[in-house]
């Protein structure tokens, strides 16, 4: 699929979101969005703040128990990760969005957008209009 024509997500910041773009907006394909906020999640650097945002009380839980102990094996990290990317993969897109968000410093963040065939959207789903709202 043309990343031209594929539905996106665009971020507004109220800063560049250097590195990455020197722009206020970082648009995102809706197919990679859960790809990205697992990568935003695993590049975040206070191991505490990590768990805080997971997705879900028991995954916080249970990665908290993880980091808690010394004898955890790359084994359980790997299950913790395949459980981490289904939950994220059963998100609908309003909830990764939302993921995204409190990855990625919330307060810098103004809102989001949805595009779809160069109409922006307020939702996901596509049906309240940006310019009607």
């Amino acid at each position: 699929m043309n990343a031209m024509n594929a539905d996106t997500i665009r971020f507004v910041r109220d800063r560049p979101w250097y590195p990455l773009d020197e722009t206020h907006v970082y648009e995102i394909p809706v197919t990679r969005l859960a790809a990205i906020c697992v990568d935003c999640w695993l590049t975040l650097a206070d191991a505490r703040f990590s768990g805080d945002v997971l997705p879900g009380e028991r995954l916080r839980e249970r990665y908290f128990g993880l980091i808690d102990r010394d004898d955890t094996t790359p084994e359980e990290w790997g299950k913790f990760m395949d459980t981490l990317w289904n939950v994220v993969d059963a998100m609908d897109l309003e909830q990764q969005a939302d993921w995204f968000v409190e990855l990625n410093d919330p307060v810098t963040i103004k809102g989001y957008y949805w595009l779809h065939d160069g109409i922006e959207y307020l939702d996901a789903a596509h049906t309240m209009p940006r310019d009607e709202q």
